[in-house]
């Protein structure tokens, strides 16, 4: 997914297909966790679902259920925010340099990928990253450029930095889909999963992403087609995959691919970044999502971008662990009860939005919830999934019943669902100590429009001293 040392997309699927069974075929992003959503009467769509995965060593679950909310109290009514957060509150949090480590987890098995090669040939798992961000004014773009670097080890990290270009990315206040708070947590993603793709925001990795996911569903369909009275098993799954490759032919359904990325930061100095590649398809009640790459960075700041001490330039190994063998939280380490305050931002209708207003409007509001959570049952399928990643990080897609949205993103156990086709939302939340947990909500409605984004702050048995 990244440049430099990094490995390409030809032999990350290489390491894909040696490392599945001999004789099976999947879609990328299909196994492990399946696209969510209702399948289409008239095709058979290849989503078979495996159960939870744990590793052999320590027998941990990297692939669960979604976390259940099997109860909730109203603490305090929703109550719509005076003031939005500032665009250059957020500029200042963001501003200067970040060290990092970044790793990437398959969405087949929830285990850390090869991202690169050092010096001597070999994959690594692990990539060092050096982000600079600073606000820049250009006549009535405001914006936040950042600059980053990316290699196998820190010395080469220190080699590249005067030597090769700076990989350039723009976050414009009046990007669409994008969702700050306060403290320099933010969301960013398309407005709606369904609409034409734009590929001209300077992000390789996505466009690599969609022409992958197109070699690979032309590549299945024409091995399927040479079947030669395989089992019947076999034989199905083969049906499947040229059913997957002609969607968007007999029914004028079209793929899209999107990044999604959610930030968490904590304490100002310390920030958590998930960068989702998922493709989204068009059904016939709701949309239904593919995952197809899941990264994680682990950033720490250090300086000013400006600043040329010796924390500016050290290898980030000796700043922050390696992500992918960091430590996993597990599905009872959330169970119990939890005092949890959300602030929501929802997009105004354009008929609704104040005159002279530009792009999309969005309404922040907030809210205390006392919540009862638990590990989720069965196996992740159709109602979604959870990532157990490495530092602590959960990344969980959850499909929404149409009567729970905008009630916090939880679909509660026994909860009755009106109205046709659900809802998805993806959560990435990171449990920074024992008691605490910070999470991003990204929600879409089941036509894929942007319906609710959501910071939440998690505070386990409760605090003292009245409301957060």
């Amino acid at each position: 997914m990244m440049n430099g040392n990094i490995c390409s997309y030809s032999d990350c699927r290489t390491l894909l297909q040696t490392a599945l069974p001999q004789g099976r075929k999947c879609l990328f992003g299909v196994e492990g966790l399946p696209r969510h959503g209702h399948t289409r009467p008239r095709q058979r769509v290849f989503t078979r679902t495996q159960a939870a995965k744990k590793s052999n060593t320590a027998r941990e679950f990297l692939i669960s259920a979604p976390i259940q909310v099997q109860g909730q109290e109203q603490l305090t009514p929703v109550e719509r925010l005076q003031m939005a957060p500032f665009w250059s509150t957020f500029c200042g949090t963001s501003n200067g340099a970040w060290q990092g480590m970044q790793a990437a987890f398959s969405p087949l098995t929830g285990k850390a990928e090869p991202v690169g090669v050092d010096g001597k040939g070999e994959q690594v798992l692990d990539v060092r990253t050096i982000t600079l961000e600073s606000r820049e004014l250009d006549g009535d773009d405001d914006r936040v450029v950042r600059r980053s670097l990316r290699a196998a080890s820190g010395q080469r990290l220190r080699d590249i930095a005067d030597k090769e270009e700076w990989e350039e990315e723009i976050i414009s206040s009046e990007e669409d889909g994008l969702v700050i708070f306060d403290g320099g947590t933010y969301s960013r993603g398309p407005s709606s999963l369904l609409a034409e793709e734009d590929f001209n925001s300077g992000d390789a990795d996505l466009q690599a992403d969609r022409e992958r996911l197109e070699r690979q569903l032309s590549l299945e369909a024409s091995t399927s087609e040479q079947g030669d009275g395989e089992e019947e098993e076999e034989e199905e799954e083969e049906e499947a995959i040229r059913a997957e490759a002609d969607v968007g032919e007999d029914d004028g359904l079209h793929r899209r691919v999107w990044l999604l990325e959610q930030c968490l930061a904590w304490g100002g100095e310390q920030r958590l970044r998930l960068r989702l590649t998922i493709a989204a398809y068009p059904g016939e009640e709701e949309v239904e999502v593919e995952v197809l790459r899941i990264a994680v960075l682990r950033e720490g700041w250090q300086c000013l971008a400006d600043d040329d001490s010796p924390a500016c330039v050290a290898d980030p190994s000796q700043v922050l662990p390696e992500v992918s063998s960091g430590p996993r939280s597990q599905p009872q380490d959330i169970a119990g009860q939890w005092k949890v305050f959300d602030v929501s931002a929802s997009p105004l209708p354009d008929d609704a939005a104040p005159e002279g207003e530009s792009g999309t409007v969005l309404v922040y509001f907030g809210s205390e919830t006392a919540q009862e959570w638990g590990p989720g049952r069965g196996d992740p399928g159709d109602a979604g999934g959870a990532f157990w990643l490495p530092n602590n990080a959960v990344l969980e897609l959850r499909m929404v019943p149409p009567v729970s949205r905008g009630a916090q993103g939880d679909a509660q156990e026994g909860m009755e669902t009106e109205g046709h086709g659900r809802g998805i939302c993806v959560s990435f939340y990171w449990l920074v100590n024992e008691r605490t947990l910070i999470g991003v909500q990204r929600e879409y409605s089941a036509d894929g429009m942007l319906s609710e984004v959501r910071s939440r702050t998690a505070v386990k048995g409760g605090w003292v001293g009245g409301r957060m």
